[in-house]
């Protein structure tokens, strides 16, 4: 393939209606021969593969027998590719024509670049967060889904705001996102023991330990129709964060803290998200 081509990379469980959305969108972007599609479906029951295969008859479809998990069913594509660049997308993401175009261009540019983030929004077009710090031992209990950010701080201290120019940023979301192939497979892919959540973040670390740097593009824009791409609950969607969080302590902060303390914490925190839900818990 062209050396600036793009594997657009999309993993799929149950995905419909909004992932025929997502192509579309796709399609009406103008996708020139050198952008291949590849999508990978976790085990769905619906009518996900065959709509893809009508939409884009040259897809290339990867068939999984059960859900292996985001990470995993990206590193199968991945590993498919013979593009320049990998762009991620979520089945439940709309992007804006000039876009992927936004995304290449600047990756191409930047020599260092890591993982590229898109601009997202929500379908009334405010502002979506997909950019965030990286976790300690405190700001996780302030993020976007901690009961504590609700009832103490109003909000979100974990995630990064919007910037109408181009930035670094400590970790990006999988959502919408770009990279270099060659870099991914450098940094050895999303680590799979992460089976949805956090797997972005930690790539993210990864990269910059290896010295790229990560990006928001706001210009390149999309609307993100958050926790539509999949029919799981959004209680099963919160216990497998919640899981993914204490992997990534485990990970990172191998010590007492993260074996004893934070499962207790974190328990406490799934619990109460149960019994007091936000305005988030039935969107991802």
């Amino acid at each position: 393939m062209e050396q600036d081509s793009v594997s657009i990379i999309i993993v799929t469980h149950n995905s419909l209606p909004i992932l025929e959305k997502s192509i579309r969108s796709i399609l009406a972007a103008g996708e020139p021969a050198s952008r291949r599609l590849i999508v990978v479906d976790n085990g769905s029951t619906d009518e996900s593969i065959n709509t893809v295969s009508e939409l884009v008859p040259e897809a290339r479809i990867i068939r999984n027998e059960s859900n292996r998990g985001f990470g995993a069913a990206c590193n199968q594509a991945a590993a498919l590719s013979e593009s320049k660049y990998l762009l991620f997308v979520n089945p439940d993401l709309e992007i804006d024509p000039g876009a992927i175009d936004a995304l290449t261009v600047f990756l191409g540019g930047e020599e260092k670049a890591g993982a590229v983030a898109g601009r997202l929004r929500y379908p009334d077009g405010r502002f979506q967060a997909n950019c965030r710090k990286l976790p300690d031992r405190t700001n996780i209990f302030l993020s976007r889904g901690s009961i504590l950010s609700r009832l103490f701080a109003g909000g979100s201290s974990y995630t990064v705001g919007d910037s109408e120019e181009t930035c670094s940023v400590p970790a990006v979301a999988g959502t919408f996102m770009m990279i270099d192939r060659s870099v991914f497979v450098a940094v050895g892919g999303f680590d799979e023991r992460f089976f949805m959540y956090m797997e972005d973040t930690d790539l993210s670390i990864r990269l910059s330990m290896n010295g790229y740097t990560n990006y928001f593009v706001p210009d390149a824009g999309a609307v993100h129709h958050w926790g539509c791409g999949s029919k799981a609950g959004a209680l099963r969607r919160s216990w497998m964060h919640h899981r993914s969080v204490w992997s990534y302590y485990l990970k990172y902060f191998p010590d007492g803290y993260s074996v004893i303390l934070l499962p207790l914490l974190l328990l406490a925190n799934f619990l109460f998200r149960v019994i007091i839900p936000g305005p988030d818990d039935g969107k991802g």
